[in-house]
């Protein structure tokens, strides 16, 4: 016995019409996919952009305080020469 899927013009038109909404269907999820990916890289990028600041405000905060160390043992090392200085009159 043999089965006729396509009896007619209007099963094929019905069958043409599907693959083309296939396509168009796949066609709109490649394109989204595309945008997502480059969203992504995108995003990638922001956050990789974020760590190098994070990482160079690190430093500079590092550089910072070893200022502020620096500067405390210098106004301390002038305070003794001062005191020395007092003595010595």
């Amino acid at each position: 016995r043999r089965v006729e899927v396509l009896k007619d013009e209007r099963d094929i038109n019905n069958l043409t019409q599907c693959f083309q909404h296939f396509n168009d269907l796949r066609s709109h999820c490649d394109a989204d996919s595309n945008e997502v990916h480059r969203l992504l890289r995108e995003y990638e990028e922001k956050i990789e952009a974020c760590k190098k600041k994070t990482e160079q405000a690190k430093l500079e905060a590092a550089d910072g305080a070893e200022m502020e160390y620096l500067q405390k043992e210098y106004q301390e090392e002038l305070e003794k020469e001062r005191g020395l200085e007092e003595e010595l009159r």
